[in-house]
C-alpha cells in the first residue's frame, strides 16, 4: 500500500499539471486543437521526449473526448492514463471507463509515427471501441483501423490489406490476431507478403488474462500432417490397466503423472520392450502419459465437451468454448481415442509463439484489468511491470459478504438455493455462478424444481452472451453462468434495482482469488449497490485437487460422521477457513510457477525464433545470394570430403549421386586426395548450377531460384525443429523425477539440437540447390521441383 501511495502522489502532481490546461483547451477552436498534432510532432522531432509533451497531449486529447464523445474523462481516468505510458498496469475496477482511458496514451504514443496498439480479448470489443473512438483520433489528424475483416463479408484480406491496418497511427485488433498475423508475417515468401512493421506500443486490456491466464498457450500455425500413431489406441487400453500409487504417481495440482518402477515393468512387458527409457521407446513411454494424463486430469464436461463428435475444448477460466484449438503434443488425440471419437489429424507446428514472447517485442508494454494487483508479484518478476491501483471514482458500496463453506455438494446447493429465493423475492437480479459447463446446467435443473424462471449462459449458448447479460441487471432476473460472466459487457441495473439492493452474486464454487474478484465486481459499479456471496464445499474440484493428505485425512474424518448420522453440513470452524485460505495461495503459487517455468522452456524456443526470422529477413532483403552460395557451397564439399578418410572413384560416385546430381558423370579414376576430390566436386557443381542459369532469363530470376531453394529449405527444416523442441519439452520434464534438473537437460539439449539444425540447414540448401530440376513454364515463371 506504501507503493501505491507514492506512485499515486507522483501520478497526482502530473495530474494538476494537466488539469491547470484545461481552461486552455476549452477555449481553443476546433482548428486550433487539430492542429496540436502537428505541434507535438515538430516538438518531437526537435528532441523533446513524449514525457515531457505529456500533460498538453493529454489535456488535448482530454479536451476532444469531450468535443466529439460528450465524456471528459476524470481525473482518476486520467491517473490511469498516466500509469499507461509508463510501461504499467492500471488496476481499475468494472464501470471506471478504461475504454477511454486509452485513448490518451494511445494518441501520446502514436506522435512518434511509430504507431500505437490496443489489444483486446475478442472482435467485438476492439471493432465496438475503433468504431466509438476513431473520430477522436481522426479529429486529430491521426489514422486509425481495426485489425481484420469483417466475419460476415466474403473479401479475401491481401497483405496490402493488412499493411494499410498495421501502418494506421493506432490499431484495434485482438490478442490472437495479432499473435497469427506475426507467425504468418514471417513465415511470407517474399517482402511483398509481409505486412508488420516494429513493434512500438501496446496497452493490452484485461492484461491479466492474456499475460497469466494464457501464458502457457502457444499460437500455433501448422504445416502438413505427421503421420498419425497407432499407438494411442495401445496406450490408451494399457493406462486403464494400471493402479494408482503401484504403477503411477501423479501430482494432480500441476497435473502431472509419472511411472512408478512397477509401472515401468509393466509397460516393458505389455510393449514388449527391454528397455522403456531408451531412445527407441521414448514414443512408446510419451503415448502412456498421454494416456494418463487424459483419463486422470481431462474431464468431460470440466475441461471439455464432446460436440457432435468432436472434442471441443473449454477454456479453463470463463468456460468458453475454444472452437479450432487443439492441446498440442498429443493430449488432444489421446482425449478423443478415450471418449471414442474419430482422431484429428496431428498437424506438424511451423511456426509457434506465446502472448509473453509476442509482446516482449514491444519497445512498451502497459495494460488495464480490474484484478492485476492479486498477482502483482509475478507482473513484476516476469515482465517487469508495476502494478498501480487507481481508486475508483465512486465509493465502492457493495457488500462482499463471506463464503459459506460446507461438507459436501448437495448441502452447499441446497443453501444457495435457499438464499437465491430469498433475493429473488426481494425483486433482486441474481447473478448465479458455476464453475463449469457441467455444474451450471445442474443448478438448471434445481432452479425448475424450485419453479425459478432463470437464462443459462454457458459455452452452449455463448452466441447469446450480449442478450443474457443486458437483461441479468433487470428486476427478479436470475442468471446461472459459468466464469464467463466474469468480463466483458457491464451488467447494467434495471429501473428500481438500485433501491433494492442492486445485483447479487452468487458464487458455488471455490474458484481462484482473482476470478473470484473478477465476479464480485460485477456488482457494485460506479458506486450502485451490490453485494456477493460464494459457497464453497469440500467436494470441490478446486478443493480436491489442492488439499494435502493431512487436510484430506481431516475431510475423511468429518464424511465419515456424517455418514454415521451426525448433522454435519455448514463447518463454522475458522480452521477450515484458514485451511481453505492456504489452500488457495499454494494453488496459485504453483500456477505462478508452472508460468514461470513455461517461460523458461520459451526462451529458448524464442531465442531459436528470433534468429531463425531474422535469418529469413536477410535472405529475403538480398539481392545477392552468390556469395553465400558459393561459401556454403565450399562447406558443404569440406563436410562430406573430409568425413572419408580414404577416396576412391567408387566412393566419389556414391556421393555425386547422392548429394550432387542423379546424371551419370564421368568419374576420374584417379581421385585419391581429398584435394583432388575438392576440387573436383567444386567444379562439378559450378558446371551444374552453370547450367541452372542456362535456364533462366536474367539475374533477377537466378536470385528467385536461390530465394525460393534457401526459403523452403529453411522453413522445412525449422518445422522439423520446432517438433523437436515440442517433444524435448515433454521429455525432459519427466526427468526431474530421476533427480536430473530438467532445466539444464533442457537448455543443454536446446542449444545443442539447435546448432546441428543450422549446420544441417546449410547443407539442405545446397543439397536442394544442386539436385532439384528447374524449369519454366508457359508464361515463363520459374518452376523448382524440390528433390
Amino acid at each position: 500500500m506504501a507503493f501505491d501511495k507514492l506512485e499515486l502522489f507522483k501520478i497526482k502532481r502530473i495530474l494538476k499539471k494537466i488539469n491547470v490546461l484545461a481552461p486552455k483547451m476549452r477555449k481553443m477552436s476546433d482548428d486550433e486543437l487539430k492542429k496540436q498534432t502537428e505541434i507535438f510532432r515538430q516538438r518531437l522531432r526537435a528532441g523533446k521526449t513524449l514525457n515531457s509533451l505529456l500533460p498538453e497531449a493529454y489535456a488535448t486529447v482530454r479536451e476532444v473526448d469531450y468535443r466529439i464523445l460528450g465524456e471528459f474523462p476524470y481525473d482518476v481516468q486520467v491517473m490511469g492514463a498516466i500509469v499507461l505510458n509508463q510501461g504499467a498496469i492500471a488496476e481499475m475496477k468494472t464501470g471506471e471507463g478504461k475504454t477511454l482511458v486509452a485513448t490518451m496514451p494511445l494518441y501520446l504514443n502514436a506522435l512518434s509515427s511509430k504507431g500505437s496498439i490496443l489489444v483486446t480479448t475478442n472482435n467485438y470489443l476492439a471493432r465496438r471501441d475503433e468504431e466509438n473512438l476513431a473520430p477522436v483520433y481522426e479529429f486529430l489528424g491521426l489514422t486509425v483501423s481495426v485489425g481484420f475483416g469483417d466475419e460476415d463479408s466474403d473479401k479475401v484480406i491481401t497483405a496490402a490489406d493488412k499493411r494499410k491496418w498495421y501502418n494506421s497511427d493506432i490499431l484495434y485488433t485482438t490478442a490472437s490476431t495479432l499473435a497469427f498475423d506475426y507467425l504468418f508475417d514471417n513465415l511470407a515468401s517474399n517482402t511483398q507478403g509481409q505486412y508488420l512493421r516494429p513493434f512500438n506500443y501496446v496497452v493490452i486490456d484485461e492484461v491479466d488474462e492474456v499475460l497469466l491466464d494464457e501464458a502457457e498457450s502457444p499460437f500455433v500455425v501448422s504445416s502438413s500432417p505427421s503421420l498419425q500413431s497407432n499407438l494411442y489406441g495401445l496406450a490408451d487400453r494399457f493406462a486403464v490397466l494400471l493402479t494408482p500409487k503401484i504403477d503411477y504417481q501423479i501430482k494432480e495440482q500441476e497435473q502431472i503423472v509419472w511411472l512408478t518402477y512397477h509401472g515401468v515393468k509393466k509397460a516393458e512387458k505389455y510393449f514388449r520392450v527391454n528397455d522403456l527409457f531408451d531412445k527407441s521407446a521414448r514414443e512408446i513411454y510419451r503415448h502412456i502419459i498421454l494416456a494418463l494424463k487424459a483419463h486422470l486430469f481431462m474431464k468431460n464436461g470440466h475441461d471439455y465437451l464432446v460436440v457432435q463428435g468432436k472434442v471441443v475444448l473449454l477454456d479453463e477460466i470463463d468456460g468458453r468454448l475454444k472452437k479450432g484449438i487443439q492441446i498440442s503434443t498429443g493430449l488432444h488425440q489421446a482425449i478423443e481415442t478415450k471418449e471414442h471419437v474419430d482422431l484429428t489429424p496431428i498437424q506438424k507446428t511451423a511456426a509457434t509463439i506465446t502472448f509473453p514472447s509476442l509482446f516482449g517485442l514491444f519497445n512498451k508494454v502497459s495494460g488495464m484489468s480490474g484484478t492485476a494487483k492479486v498477482n502483482e508479484t509475478e507482473f513484476q518478476d516476469i515482465y517487469g511491470m508495476k502494478v498501480v491501483c487507481i481508486p475508483t471514482r465512486k465509493p465502492v458500496i457493495r457488500k462482499d459478504y463471506k463464503s459459506k463453506i460446507f461438507l459436501t455438494t448437495s448441502d452447499k446447493l441446497l443453501a444457495a438455493i435457499k438464499e437465491i429465493i430469498a433475493i429473488h423475492e426481494a425483486g433482486r437480479p441474481v447473478l448465479l455462478v458455476a464453475g463449469s459447463v457441467e455444474n451450471s446446467e445442474i443448478i438448471s435443473e434445481l432452479l425448475l424444481n424450485y419453479g425459478i424462471a432463470h437464462n443459462v449462459l454457458n459455452a452452449y449458448n455463448a452466441a447469446r452472451e450480449a442478450e443474457i447479460i443486458k437483461d441479468a441487471g433487470q428486476e427478479g432476473a436470475v442468471t446461472v453462468a459459468t466464469n464467463m460472466a466474469g468480463r466483458g459487457t457491464d451488467i447494467k441495473l434495471g429501473p428500481g434495482v438500485k433501491e433494492k439492493g442492486g445485483l447479487a452474486v452468487i458464487g458455488t464454487e471455490m474458484l481462484p482469488e482473482r476470478v473470484k474478484l473478477q465476479l464480485s465486481g460485477r456488482a457494485g459499479r460506479q458506486g450502485d449497490p451490490g453485494s456477493s456471496r460464494f459457497y464453497v464445499s469440500l467436494e470441490d474440484s478446486y478443493v480436491a485437487k489442492a488439499s494435502t493428505k493431512r487436510q484430506k485425512a481431516i475431510y475423511r474424518r468429518l464424511w465419515r460422521k456424517k455418514k454415521r448420522g451426525k448433522n454435519i453440513a455448514e463447518l463454522h470452524r475458522p480452521i477450515t477457513r484458514l485451511g481453505l485460505k492456504m489452500l488457495q495461495g499454494r494453488v496459485e503459487s504453483n500456477g505462478a510457477t508452472s508460468r514461470m517455468q513455461t517461460n523458461k522452456f520459451e526462451v529458448a524456443l524464442g531465442y531459436q525464433r528470433d534468429n531463425y526470422y531474422q535469418l529469413r529477413k536477410t535472405i529475403m532483403d538480398s539481392n545477392n545470394l552468390q556469395i553465400r552460395v558459393e561459401e556454403m557451397l565450399q562447406e558443404f564439399i569440406n563436410y562430406y570430403v573430409d568425413k572419408e578418410k580414404k577416396w576412391n572413384s567408387q566412393k566419389v560416385r556414391l556421393l555425386v549421386n547422392e548429394h550432387f546430381t542423379f546424371d551419370n558423370v564421368k568419374i576420374p579414376d584417379d581421385l585419391i586426395t581429398h584435394k583432388e576430390v575438392k576440387s573436383f566436386l567444386t567444379n562439378l557443381s559450378h558446371s551444374i548450377i552453370d547450367k541452372k542459369k542456362k535456364v533462366l532469363i536474367n539475374d533477377q530470376q537466378l536470385n528467385q531460384f536461390y530465394h525460393q531453394i534457401f526459403l523452403t529449405v529453411l522453413d522445412n527444416d525449422w518445422i522439423d525443429q520446432v517438433d523437436y523442441m515440442n517433444n524435448l519439452r515433454i521429455y525432459t520434464s519427466q526427468w526431474q523425477f530421476s533427480g536430473r534438473s530438467s532445466d539444464y537437460v533442457y537448455e543443454k539439449e536446446a542449444y545443442a539440437s539447435f546448432s546441428r539444425e543450422k549446420k544441417k540447414a546449410r547443407r539442405d540448401i545446397i543439397n536442394s540447390l544442386l539436385l532439384s530440376p528447374i524449369y519454366l513454364n508457359s508464361k515463363g515463371q520459374l518452376i523448382v521441383e524440390f528433390s
